[in-house]
């Protein structure tokens, strides 16, 4: 999972979405009205507004989702507002953002989710509108569009109360700053209220498209000639009142005549400043302010929440059958459109079909009607994407078309109607008058949204007549099964299957469901009797598996599921279906007996065994000997992740083992420890391996093997290996030392049988010797006293003392020790003496298992990765493939017998891993039986001196 990156932005971000004063507040149906339509215009399970705090994301507006917030660092809508474009994810499970995050793989589980970023007034991305569902889905350009304009009307609400905080601050600092302000682009004003002369500045003047000069002398008529009729009494009202002492300001918003003769929206404040000696108003100074564009937005605003509202409308309050609901739906889009006539038409080739229609009576206009498409307007709209709209068809680019001249209409707007993805038609409104005003962004989003409405009813019409016809063909059956409060039920529908699953036919339950009943197996009855029970209290959805009896006096078995649904009259109705499950039924209770013979070796095996999720690590079944070995209750593991067991020293061990894990489905044994429940750890030899459940779910069986005893065995054999060896090197050295001065005749020379046994004697203590030596070098090694001197060394040089220190050794078995390709001048870093002791353990060992006459060659090459490889080849027989997983271990020989040819202690290998693996180097071999063994040690180079 990817947690959503913070914008470059995010503290000015988080700073505008706490302006708005949203967070937190109880929601509000101006927002939910848009995301109910957002739900119901896509058709999908969830539609959202949702503001993306520092670490939350909280819902202002949820439909289909109970959750009020989630965190950000799980949400899709965090990495929606790193771009202002409309982010989409068609299928969360095949995008490695969001294929683990748990609103994925939990509940809700998200599958399909699109976001428009939603904007604050100072243009930062604070929150998304979006539409989730459960489903992949394919989101097309028109669905961006579309829901990019229900967030454009989020976020009109969005600034619509940011405004009204911002005129409020304004009030406040106005009543604190001077009212007029000496070349501030405000129209600035005062009147003597005695001579009713005023005087304006030049912006007052330009508001109205006028010079200063060209008002002449100025008044108060001036003013009041030039005020809206309408408004001219508020604002006389208003400024007598503020005179009078009752409002400490003059305020009012009015409209003004502009030189070109429209109106221009003004928002006129003032105040008394001094009064005359006789206590009666002296000069009122004040302020106008062009509030034209304002105003506009909030009539623009109120329109589209109208339009919202018909909309909402038409989604949820028609009533009756699909024609009925799309001709009242034409109705209300007249009414808000103001135009005569409304159509939606299906094209069938070159043919336009009137359907449906909403039009004043005489208008002859009729559904079924029928065109040519090159006749109609609807030719010039699917020559364009979107919406077509046209003000005045008589001065528009169209005017020469041959469909005007024959129609004659002069305003019109239309879009497609699109039904499952394919054009069925045209949704149009039009009128013979000129259209007084223009259409705008708000009739263009109403027609848009009405027609995605349209075009859904549509589609889902189209699926329930190919239900009908399909239902028929499905085995099983569907039904409607009812159920009234008196205790009376009845199977309203129900497909032709019934006469398969139940043997009666439709008409013998329509009015009673007794017959069904009577057919289900008498031991299942009072089961099926509470589960619908149970259902109906809940209104949760039924399922249930029962025996039906068949008129032959066998049974066999059925599977059912519905979902129950509260009707006005108290009765609960359920939405389902049936379907003969008798050979699953057979075979899944024959896996049951199989499950269940494999639980048994489950529970009895020694070994602990543990199931575990193989994304999230947590545990999801366990064994006996597990949960005594680690202390736990089952119930307390289960609540635990695998890796909760484990201490931190050994939590590298088991990511290596993941790795391994995901890379061959399986990992090796390895050894690690484990933590009781009281704190405690054990040692345990852990192997894993990859499954997938019928569901496609990745799961991994663990085995940990508890090796406290094998441990004690091992501790208790080092100690007394390194007891016996110190103990015995001491008398040892004294009597090797004695024996050989008599094989050298210090006492003067011996008989030739007592000499023979006494030479016998000396090879044996000085084998014995050598076998203790090696037991203390492995000892120092395990216990990490072994002290190394890692220096640059000269390889060839090395290499040759070694080969001739071992000459002798190959002379006496006729085997030869030969230099084979060397690389020149190569220098690697180690320590001389335990690298020498390294290679010769392999020349022993070569010399050791090659043929008489046989040959040892010595080569060195580069290994790659920066280090040299020092190769042994004998001509031996080989390792033998059984014993090559155990070559490197302590005590390990090929032939373990006491009646072995070739002897050793089986340390040298174990000691030589043990020293490269101390120099970071490493040693391996390659063998092939019958053909002798290669055995090689990988040192790391030297940097140039």
């Amino acid at each position: 999972m990817k947690t959503p990156a913070l914008p470059f932005d995010e503290p000015q971000r988080l700073q505008a979405l706490r302006r708005t004063g949203l967070l937190d507040t109880p929601p509000e149906a101006r927002f939910d009205r848009l995301t109910r339509i957002a739900r119901q215009s896509f058709g999908v399970e969830i539609a959202l507004v949702s503001l993306v705090d520092s670490e939350r994301q909280w819902f202002k507006s949820a439909q289909g989702l109970n959750a009020c917030e989630t965190g950000r660092d799980i949400s899709f809508c965090g990495h929606a507002i790193l771009d202002s474009r409309t982010f989409v994810v068609e299928d969360a499970l095949k995008d490695e953002r969001f294929a683990d995050n748990p609103l994925v793989t939990e509940a809700p589980h998200i599958r399909f989710y699109a976001g428009a970023p939603l904007h604050s007034l100072e243009g930062f991305r604070i929150g998304t509108l979006c539409v989730i569902d459960s489903r992949p889905r394919r989101f097309g350009e028109q669905d961006g569009e579309l829901l990019r304009t229900l967030a454009d009307c989020v976020e009109e609400q969005l600034s619509r109360q940011r405004l009204e905080e911002l005129r409020k601050s304004l009030a406040e600092s106005e009543y604190r700053a001077q009212l007029i302000i000496e070349g501030a682009n405000i129209g600035t004003w005062q009147c003597d209220m005695q001579t009713g002369l005023c005087r304006f500045n030049d912006r007052w003047a330009e508001m109205l498209g006028c010079r200063l000069e060209e008002l002449g002398e100025t008044s108060v008529d001036t003013w009041k000639s030039r005020v809206h009729p309408e408004d001219l009494a508020l604002a006389e009202a208003m400024l007598e009142r503020h005179i009078k002492g009752l409002d400490p300001v003059y305020e009012c918003r009015v409209r003004m005549r502009h030189k070109h003769g429209h109106w221009v929206w003004v928002h006129s404040r003032g105040r008394l400043l001094d009064c005359g000696a006789d206590g009666k108003p002296g000069i009122i100074y004040g302020t106008h302010i062009d509030i034209s564009a304002e105003q506009e937005a909030l009539a623009q605003l109120e329109r589209r929440n109208r339009a919202l509202a018909v909309l909402n409308r038409m989604a949820f309050k028609l009533e009756g059958s699909v024609d009925e609901r799309i001709t009242q739906a034409l109705a209300l889009g007249r009414e808000f459109l103001q135009l005569d006539v409304a159509i939606a038409s299906e094209i069938i080739g070159d043919v336009y079909v009137v359907r449906w229609v909403s039009a004043p009576d005489g208008a002859g206009i009729a559904p079924g009607l029928q065109f040519e498409v090159e006749q109609t307007y609807c030719r010039l709209m699917l020559e364009q994407d979107g919406v077509l709209a046209i003000d005045h068809m008589g001065r528009s680019e169209f005017s020469g078309t041959p469909c005007y001249r024959t129609m004659g209409l002069e305003s019109y707007i239309a879009t497609r109607l699109v039904v499952d993805g394919e054009l069925f038609g045209t949704l149009n409104f039009s009128s013979a008058g000129v259209r007084e005003r223009s259409f705008d962004v708000t009739d263009r989003m109403f027609l848009a949204l009405m027609a995605r409405w349209l075009g859904d009813m549509l589609s889902r019409q189209r699926y329930q007549t190919r239900l009908d016809k399909l239902a028929t063909q499905l085995p099983g059956m569907l039904y409607q099964y009812r159920r009234w409060p008196d205790g009376r039920s009845a199977f309203p529908y129900s497909s032709a299957g019934i006469e398969q699953v139940y043997q009666v036919s439709v008409g013998a339950v329509r009015e009673s469901a007794e017959a069904v009943f009577e057919r289900i197996y008498p031991p299942d009855l009072k089961a099926v009797a509470d589960s619908i029970a149970h259902s109906e209290r809940a209104l949760s959805d039924w399922h249930a598996q029962y025996r039906v009896r068949r008129t032959d006096g066998g049974t066999h078995w059925v599977e059912g599921r519905a979902r129950p649904e509260r009707l006005e009259d108290g009765s609960t109705i359920w939405h389902g279906y049936l379907t003969d499950i008798e050979h699953e039924k057979q075979a899944e209770l024959a896996l049951a007996a199989s499950e269940q013979r494999l639980r048994g070796l489950f529970e009895l095996s020694s070994i602990g065994i543990v199931l575990s999720d193989a994304g999230s690590g947590r545990i999801l079944d366990a064994n006996r000997a597990l949960l005594e070995a680690t202390g736990y209750p089952k119930a307390g593991l289960l609540r635990l992740a695998l890796t909760a067991l484990t201490p931190v020293p050994y939590r590298q061990a088991d990511a290596d083992a993941q790795d391994a894990l995901a890379r061959h489905g399986r990992y090796p044994p390895f050894e690690k420890e484990l933590r009781r429940r009281d704190g405690s750890c054990f040692p345990v030899r852990q192997q894993g391996m990859l499954i997938r459940d019928a569901g496609g779910r990745r799961l991994v069986w663990t085995l940990m093997e508890d090796i406290s005893e094998l441990k004690k065995v091992d501790r208790m054999q080092k100690e007394f290996v390194s007891t016996v060896s110190h103990e015995l090197r001491t008398p040892l050295t004294a009597i090797s030392g004695a024996l050989g001065l008599l094989v050298q005749g210090a006492m003067g020379e011996l008989a030739p049988p007592v000499a023979q046994l006494v030479e016998v004697a000396h090879n044996n203590s000085r084998r014995l010797n050598l076998l203790i030596n090696d037991l203390l070098d492995m000892e120092k090694l395990v216990a990490g006293k072994m002290h190394f001197d890692v220096q640059s060394l000269a390889l060839h040089e090395l290499v040759q003392d070694a080969v001739e220190s071992h000459r002798p050794l190959g002379e006496g078995r006729n085997v030869r020790l030969t230099l084979g390709a060397q690389l020149d001048g190569a220098r690697v870093l180690a320590d001389r003496d335990r690298l020498f002791q390294a290679l010769a353990n392999l020349l022993s060992n070569a010399v050791k298992f090659s043929p008489d006459g046989g040959e040892v060659r010595i080569s060195t090459e580069s290994a790659g990765n920066g280090r040299v490889r020092l190769r042994v080849q004998d001509q031996g027989e080989g390792v033998p493939e059984a014993f090559q997983s155990r070559i490197f271990e302590k005590f390990a020989q090929a032939d373990s017998s006491d009646t072995r040819k070739k002897g050793g202690t089986g340390l040298g290998l174990a000691i030589t891993r043990e020293l490269m693996e101390r120099m970071n180097g490493a040693v391996g071999f390659a063998s092939s039986t019958g053909e002798g063994a290669c055995f090689w040690l990988d040192i790391p180079v030297a940097g140039e001196e």
